[in-house]
């Protein structure tokens, strides 16, 4: 009776659920009419009336057709397989009812009964298996198993009970085995199984909707884009045709009417911006690449754009920079770089008179991330309180952004960057006294607070062999005053036929190679190299080009170049570039990276070159991050394999820097893995790997101590 009743309370829920799908409801009629049976055996097993179990015998069989009725609608099945089982059971029903109640034959009805159970499994296994139930994996086994029970049980029930006399049968074991399978086992079986069909048919329903979201916004994405551009083209006809009659009209009449002219076209060629803008995130779900980037510099130039708007409007531009010195981060500074743009486009806007501020500050110290807030005050006219909250949906906008003008989309595309960053924008304003626009949000540690950050003037080499290969006049000048400034000795070659011609006849410490020659690519000349025998070919090669998206850099990386330095030069890049690349030759060719766990002649190098304190630092920082970057190359190898790769070629130079050199040969194994297209990442292999060099360092520590 429990297992009944378990059964109708599954059977409720999945039609409550789900009363539009086909067969829900004539799965609920089967439980009850299972209760109806089993009430009708107890009052024959315990004589209360004087009742043959055949009317529940026939409750059976009529459940029979209603349960594959279920399957039936479910699927939309119309064969004549199911015809004939509904035909056969009819004639099983009038057959057990005639030896019921009016020629007595246990036997017969046995037999009859047994045969109807069998054929109702093989009915059950046939819908299985003659459509495609891909989309029903879970529901399909249980289905399976039932049809299994059916099969099996019921022939041999048949030959077991059969041979006894009548009087036995009942008393048998086989009986009772056959009554569990009819009024629990089967009944819990139908109940799971369509709970597991609906169940399954909702996901796929739901995965469906989504794909159809996901493509009616790309859709609207191209159509943007489509009209986007068939707008822009006369919108610039327009604009340019003002411009023209504004510079050559003599009739000053007429100037008012283009400036009109051409500040509306500009209004509106904004407009398509912010609207494309939006539709874009509306398609890409996916987070931006994290690069590894100095904050302080980074915010100074970011607020360079804004100063000269905020002097023209005679307001202060301040920014208050609370970071720690050389504060370095793991972020994505597109999406970041684009909210920072809204807000402080729009303090500036809607403020007059005062001032506006950017502050950023750190709000949590772990040893992994920092948490840094970010805020926009202003001294503008302010925000009502019953306007905020409507401000971050897009097309809404304030009263005082009505008065000024714009897309109401600046707030709504900085809240939906945030949200993948998972972060949120928080707004504070009073009406009259000006608004406070914020946000939290974690970035883990960059690796350059490891060994590049912790020097101070020790990355600066002076007095190298440099061939300089490069073209364009401009930037022969910028890079040799740049490298005359540390007393580098630069030979210029300004062909790639030339500067194969000076490899192989001089000796130099390093070379700085442009990608985009007049006679060669870049990589054809790292090519014709390294199929050719000269006196360079342990010299490192740096990438001076501004071609920096992710393929190229993969490619630059694939050919054996050590680092990249991006155009326009900048000093600090150049300098970090050219100590790399030495630190680099001074593991593979002096010390040619002994395989050992733990070098301590790297430790001891660098214990020369560093107070104690620095020295610790050094290895602390690397220790406390290195986990947790292992962790999220493991997880995004196969998403973010450019990103991942980036993230292995750093952990495997500063490893081998640090004198870890079976690991950073480790790293260095799967990050020419990625580039070769081999999308493996054994990651318990690199954590065991890496604890048992962290025990041969920390052994070391003590012995120093």
């Amino acid at each position: 009776m429990a297992c009944l009743l378990l059964s109708w309370f599954i059977s409720f829920q999945v039609w409550r659920d789900n009363k539009n799908v086909d067969g829900a409801f004539t799965n609920l009629l089967l439980p009850s009419l299972m209760l109806i049976a089993l009430i009708n055996y107890s009052l024959y097993l315990y004589r209360i009336v004087d009742i043959k179990a055949g009317i529940a015998s026939l409750i059976v069989l009529i459940c029979s057709i209603l349960s594959i009725h279920i399957l039936q609608r479910f699927f939309a099945i119309n064969s004549a397989v199911i015809k004939l089982f509904n035909l056969i059971t009819v004639c099983c029903i009038i057959m057990f009812a005639w030896y019921t109640y009016g020629e007595s034959d246990v036997h017969n009805r046995l037999l009859i009964f047994n045969f109807q159970r069998f054929l109702e499994g093989a009915v059950m296994l046939w819908v299985f298996t003659s459509i495609n139930t891909s989309n029903h994996r879970f529901a399909k086994h249980i289905y399976y198993c039932h049809a299994a029970i059916f099969i099996i049980i019921y022939p041999l029930r048949t030959y077991y009970l059969v041979p006894l006399e009548a009087s036995e049968i009942f008393s048998d074991a086989w009986f009772a085995i056959g009554a569990m399978v009819t009024g629990i086992i089967s009944p819990l079986l139908y109940a799971l199984g369509m709970a597991y069909l609906c169940s399954e048919r909702k996901a796929l329903h739901f995965s469906e909707l989504k794909d159809k979201a996901q493509q009616d916004a790309e859709l609207r994405g191209l159509f943007l884009s489509t009209m986007s551009h068939e707008i822009r083209t006369p919108l610039n006809g327009i604009m340019g045709s003002a411009q023209l009659i504004l510079n050559q009209s003599p009739n000053a009449k007429v100037k008012p009417y283009c400036e009109a002219i051409i500040n509306s076209s500009e209004s509106l060629n904004l407009l398509i911006g912010k609207v494309l803008d939006y539709a874009r995130l509306e398609q890409n779900t996916e987070s931006g690449t994290e690069e590894d980037i100095e904050l302080t510099p980074w915010l100074e130039n970011l607020c360079l754009l804004y100063r000269p708007l905020a002097q023209q409007k005679r307001i202060d531009f301040i920014l208050n920079n609370q970071l720690p010195n050389k504060a370095c981060y793991y972020f994505d500074q597109q999406s970041v770089r684009q909210v920072l743009i809204n807000l402080l486009g729009n303090a500036i806007k809607f403020t007059d008179s005062g001032q506006v501020t950017l502050s950023v500050e750190v709000l949590e110290k772990a040893p992994l991330e920092h948490k840094l807030r970010f805020t926009v005050t202003d001294s503008g006219p302010g925000i009502a309180e019953s306007e905020i909250a409507q401000l971050k949906e897009p097309y809404v906008q304030s009263d005082a952004g009505k008065l000024k003008g714009g897309t109401g989309l600046g707030l709504a595309i900085s809240e939906r960057l945030l949200n993948k960053m998972d972060s949120e924008l928080k707004i504070a304003s009073t009406l009259g006294l000006g608004s406070q626009f914020n946000f939290d949000i974690s970035f883990s540690l960059g690796e350059l607070s490891l060994v590049e950050q912790s020097k101070v003037n020790a990355d600066t080499l002076t007095g190298l062999n440099v061939l300089l290969v490069e073209d364009l006049p401009l930037n022969q000048k910028l890079a040799l005053e740049f490298m005359a400034m540390d007393q580098h000795n630069v030979t210029l070659a300004s062909t790639g036929q030339e500067a194969i011609e000076m490899v192989k006849n001089e000796v130099f410490d390093l070379i700085l190679l442009d990608m985009n020659l007049p006679d060669f690519s870049g990589q054809e000349v790292v090519k014709k190299l390294a199929s050719s025998q000269h006196k360079n070919s342990q010299t490192p090669i740096l990438a001076f080009t501004a071609s920096l998206s992710p393929d190229e850099v993969k490619e630059y990386l694939t050919l054996g170049i050590k680092d990249i330095v991006g155009k326009p030069i900048r000093i600090e890049k150049l300098r970090q570039a050219i100590f790399n690349s030495q630190q680099q030759v001074y593991l593979q060719t002096n010390q040619q990276v002994d395989d050992v766990l733990f070098d301590s002649t790297a430790a001891n190098s660098l214990s020369a070159s560093f107070a104690q304190d620095e020295f610790n630092a050094i290895y602390d920082e690397f220790i406390m991050s290195l986990r947790d970057k292992l962790a999220r190359c493991e997880n995004d190898f196969e998403k973010q394999t450019d990103e991942t790769i980036r993230i292995l070629h750093r952990l495997a130079s500063t490893a081998l820097q640090l004198g870890f050199n079976r690991f950073g040969l480790a790293l260095k194994q799967c990050e020419r893995d990625l580039l070769n297209n081999r999308l493996v990442f054994d990651g318990e292999k690199l954590k065991k790997l890496w604890q048992e060099s962290l025990s041969n360092y920390l052994e070391y520590a003590r012995q120093q101590l």
